[in-house]
């Protein structure tokens, strides 16, 4: 970690390093809490103060846009944050690399029958990358960068706990063939998805509330857990896909399409508890006493997602937003409940 003279100077740089510190070490970005309780006490510096000044094409966070993030809340870096770090000019290069070999990998291969993609595993990847298997940390850390950036993709996988991942290569990948800079990605991915691509620049603030600047409602452990359970006594693809939907509309800010997934999501894991209904897994199942408290709040929005789902037009405006959904808590708490019946 940086010294706390030097934290003083670029209190900003210090957390970046901070957060890439944790990602080499881990293969994995950490959370907010944990960040600022290590810079709290090794350079006095208040890491949510600190992050809501650091650009959007540095470091993403998983609270809204102009909102300190707390708790929780997944601190990430981009590639642009990753190569101003010590160290961190590794993992991009390699990054690249591998957008290199994949999109030469997609020119020379063809789908299985009735696929559309490629599935490309670890193996075959440190193999063309000429990366040694044993080198598990790396590799790892590959892994993360291609489920976080957006380079065309259609899907990746890693197995709970494990090293055993994939990734689904489509042709969007062709884009990527000659990125050899951060700086050749970004106007790659400017060239891909046009005016949704990732801005180079900060933006300006918007309100705190906007909806699209949601960060994500469902953690993705749930989804790996969830994946690792599926097809073992429970077919799993329609709740997967319920949350990813979930997950996409809370993100979007869509307030009647969340509140729709959510009641729909309710009410289709009952059977997991060996119960016929939300109320009977709330009442009969052993919940801890948090866990119960978080289940009792669910049951009490299913009648608010009713709300969005029969009330009809009316004169008086349907006044549901976003700020209305049940607190992510909540939500994951139960879905890791799910995830524990599915083990």
């Amino acid at each position: 970690m940086a010294s706390a003279h030097s934290s003083v100077e670029d209190p900003q740089g210090t957390v970046l390093q901070a957060l890439y510190d944790h990602f080499r070490s881990h293969g994995v970005w950490p959370e907010f809490d944990r960040v600022d309780r290590q810079l709290r006490r090794a350079a006095k510096i208040d890491v949510a103060q600190v992050a809501v000044g650091i650009p959007e094409m540095l470091l993403v966070t998983h609270a809204p846009r102009g909102v300190a993030p707390r708790g929780h809340d997944l601190m990430r870096l981009t590639l642009a944050g990753m190569e101003r770090c010590n160290g961190g000019q590794d993992d991009v290069e390699l990054f690249l690399r591998a957008l290199r070999w994949l999109a030469r990998y997609e020119e020379q291969h063809d789908p299985e029958p009735g696929e559309t993609t490629l599935t490309v595993t670890r193996a075959m990847l440190a193999r063309g990358l000429r990366v040694p298997l044993r080198e598990a940390r790396q590799l790892r850390r590959l892994f993360e960068v291609l489920y976080w950036e957006r380079w065309g993709g259609e899907g990746s996988w890693r197995a709970l706990d494990s090293d055993n991942w994939h990734v689904k290569v489509g042709r969007d990948v062709r884009h990527f063939l000659r990125v050899r800079s951060v700086d050749d990605f970004l106007e790659a991915t400017a060239g891909w998805l046009g005016p949704h691509a990732p801005n180079v620049e900060p933006r300006a603030e918007p309100s705190p509330h906007s909806p699209e600047e949601a960060g994500s409602y469902i953690d993705e452990r749930i989804f790996d857990l969830i994946k690792q359970a599926n097809g073992r006594r429970w077919d799993c693809t329609k709740f997967l896909v319920l949350l990813r939907e979930l997950d996409d509309n809370c993100r979007a800010g869509n307030a009647y399409a969340a509140h729709a997934l959510l009641r729909a999501l309710l009410d289709h894991v009952p059977p997991l508890f060996g119960q016929s209904s939300f109320a009977q897994v709330a009442n009969n199942h052993p919940w801890g006493r948090t866990d119960g408290r978080y289940v009792k709040r669910l049951v009490a929005f299913r009648d608010q997602a009713d709300d969005v789902m029969h009330r009809q037009i009316a004169k008086i405006p349907c006044l549901l937003s976003m700020d209305d959904m049940p607190a992510r808590a909540a939500v994951n708490r139960f879905l890791a409940g799910c995830a524990d019946q599915l083990a």
